[in-house]
């Protein structure tokens, strides 16, 4: 399978992002949408890409559809030089 080139990239910003508009550790983001601090660590750095349970997870942990945030990571896909 063909992994969309960016994808982690615009993942990691993403999730970043969110993260810190919602003025929340690495450590109380994952509490809240029930995965590692080291897998949100991952996913920040992009050096792992995401599931899309675990979008979901990270998307109903600061009130946000899944599809809200999957725009997100759409827009930042788009910034990104081609």
């Amino acid at each position: 399978m063909q992994i969309l080139p960016g994808l982690n990239t615009a993942i990691a910003k993403t999730v970043r992002i969110i993260r810190v508009r919602s003025g929340l550790s690495q450590e109380q983001f994952a509490d809240f949408a029930g995965l590692s601090r080291v897998y949100i660590a991952q996913l920040e750095t992009g050096e792992r890409g995401a599931s899309l349970n675990a979008l979901i997870l990270i998307a109903r942990s600061v009130r946000m559809t899944g599809a809200e945030l999957v725009a997100l990571i759409e827009e930042e896909i788009q910034k990104l030089p081609h």
